[in-house]
């Protein structure tokens, strides 16, 4: 029997460091679209107040007790849909500040936290001095289905999604804050992703031009286990709805069964001359 799962993303252009109105906004947005019955809602990375790195701590909060967990713990019992809250900067303890991603399922309950691993470190990125990298990769079941969880540039680390996928993960989640200058990129890494794990593969990215003049590349998709866009946005602020069917990773993975295929010993005996 197929398992239909309705799929939001929003596509947000945040104003930088105002998190009363990205967090107005994003309500705004799942009430108007409430009649979509989504399954499943997915925020972009950093969503509630903007790629400022020097601002990242200013703006953390506490999980749960902060006020973007809590939100999305009432909006999520409320609209009785699971809630990827994007990422947001969590003041984890003195000192330590992880760009978190949550899970809250139909009841408002977290159900797991991820911290991005990999810092961004080119063109004087700033990212590391101000977060400390998570060292745990997570996969969580839901009642729509097994999630892993990555963010924005995290994408280019393959390895982290093969792991993701042995352990169990179906549909892979990457919320972003990707520019345009790498469109390609993204669009390039996120169908790889999506091919060589033979999951649904859904990146949500921000969008537009923001307040500093970063252009963001907006293009948030979703993937099949394929690796075809099913469902795309362009580059403005605006929703993605699709509807996917998780029948069809397991018929994919029975049918091209390259998951299997893996020759793990070889990767042992490397010959270097």
């Amino acid at each position: 029997m197929s398992k239909k799962i309705r799929i939001l993303g929003i596509q947000l252009n945040p104003k930088l460091e105002d998190k009363q109105y990205n967090l107005d906004k994003v309500q705004s947005f799942i009430k108007e679209y409430n009649w979509y019955k989504p399954d499943l809602i997915i925020l972009p990375e950093v969503f509630n107040v903007g790629i400022a790195h020097d601002a990242f701590q200013k703006t953390s909060e506490t999980v749960p007790d902060g006020e973007t967990s809590k939100l999305f713990s009432l909006l999520a019992a409320k609209y009785k849909t699971n809630i990827i809250a994007g990422s947001f900067i969590e003041k984890v303890s003195d000192g330590q500040f992880g760009n978190a991603c949550l899970i809250f399922n139909r009841d408002g309950q977290c159900l797991s936290k991820y911290h991005k691993t990999h810092m961004f470190s080119y063109f004087g990125s700033t990212e590391g001095k101000y977060i400390t990298p998570g060292e745990e990769l997570v996969v969580t079941q839901t009642d729509v289905g097994k999630i892993g969880l990555s963010i924005c540039y995290d994408l280019r680390f393959p390895e982290l999604f093969r792991a993701l996928t042995f352990s169990g993960a179906e549909i892979i989640i990457c919320p972003a804050a990707w520019p345009q200058t790498r469109l390609e990129h993204w669009i390039t890494l996120s169908k790889a992703r999506a091919i060589e794990n033979q999951v649904y593969f859904i990146p949500i990215n921000q969008a537009g031009v923001i307040d500093n003049g970063r252009l963001n590349a907006g293009n948030s998709m979703v993937i099949n286990p394929w690796g075809e866009v099913v469902a795309s946005i362009g580059t403005e602020e605006g929703i993605l709805k699709a509807e996917i069917d998780l029948d069809e990773v397991h018929r994919v993975r029975e049918s091209f069964p390259v998951l299997q295929d893996k020759k793990d010993s070889v990767y042992k005996n490397i010959s270097i001359k």
